[in-house]
């Protein structure tokens, strides 16, 4: 597997102030494992969203003389001039300005120990601004039977996971935010398990997906939030619709008052098809406003 950006470290000649000018910049805070302190020999600020890398700022004793060789680039929420004017308040200094009359280009600025960095266009300047994916039309299933309602109804919730989870970043797939194992990839992987569980395990007596045949939950509880991490968003997608059709299937072969293959729960009783039903019913749209809020949280992206 390829490596990851743990933190980023600034040699500089004064670590806590200038973590101090950052921590305003970018809205990190001081990490709770190592609180900074004005006699510390180094600053670490981390992202309270975990969507980021540490920055640690280490004491050396040389000033800088030449330009640094890597900087950062930011991209504000805010439009670009107003991170500008907000930044050069806080103690940055504005040494080179390439922004052009069309609304394209670029400001650079060092922070009050030199070093460069870069304050882009925000998203909705480069014309990628929030995307609403607007209203879902709901099934028209209203005055239909109780089989009928309670499957079209699964079905656009389960279609409402797939467009929430669709197009997003790897990075911010695979993010944190809230500080547990909760994130997009690894809930759109726990729903496939949930589906694979309970219509083509409990229900059906079929054997696990290949997916998590083996796994030890056990061991590891939240086992497909943590091994989501490392797999790519578009696989979790895969995998949800390939049990979203293997439920489908078994739905559609079964009444809704045939009883499962084996019990379930405790203490262990059989279920209906019916009773899964409404419990994929419930587990999907619960789960559907969790990824409602990561999506927002870590993009912008709202709607249905």
């Amino acid at each position: 597997m390829p490596s990851s950006i743990a933190a980023i470290s600034i040699d500089c000649h004064d670590p806590y102030p200038l973590s101090l000018f950052w921590a305003q910049v970018l809205g990190f805070v001081e990490d709770p494992d190592d609180p900074n302190a004005p006699d510390d020999p180094e600053a670490r600020l981390i992202d309270p969203r975990h969507l980021h890398p540490a920055l640690v700022f280490l004491p050396v004793p040389e000033g800088k003389v030449v330009k640094n060789r890597v900087h950062l680039d930011l991209r504000p929420q805010v439009l670009r001039d107003e991170e500008v004017e907000r930044v050069v308040s806080l103690g940055g200094t504005l040494i080179a300005d390439h922004r052009r009359d069309d609304g394209t280009g670029w400001a650079v600025l060092s922070d009050p120990e030199g070093n460069e960095f870069c304050i882009e266009r925000s998203a909705a300047e480069r014309g990628n601004e929030t995307v609403d994916t607007g209203e879902r039309t709901f099934p028209p299933v209203r005055a239909d039977g109780e089989r009928d309602v309670l499957i079209a109804i699964l079905d656009w919730y389960r279609d409402g996971v797939i467009a929430k989870a669709s197009g997003m970043d790897q990075h911010l797939a695979v993010a944190t935010p809230l500080g547990s194992a909760s994130s997009v990839a690894g809930l759109v992987k726990h729903l496939a398990l949930v589906e694979d569980s309970w219509f083509s395990i409990r229900f059906a007596g079929n054997p696990e997906m290949d997916d998590w045949a083996g796994a030890d939950f056990d061991v590891d509880p939240d086992w497909e939030f943590h091994t989501a991490a490392t797999e790519p968003l578009e696989l979790q997608i895969d995998r949800y619709r390939r049990a979203c059709a293997g439920s489908r299937a078994i739905i559609a072969r079964h009444d809704l008052d045939d009883l499962s293959a084996a019990p379930s729960g405790n203490p262990p009783q059989s279920f209906t098809l019916r009773w899964a039903l409404v419990h994929l019913l419930e587990e999907t749209a619960r789960h559907l406003g969790h990824l409602d809020i990561l999506r927002e949280l870590l993009d912008g992206t709202t709607g249905e």
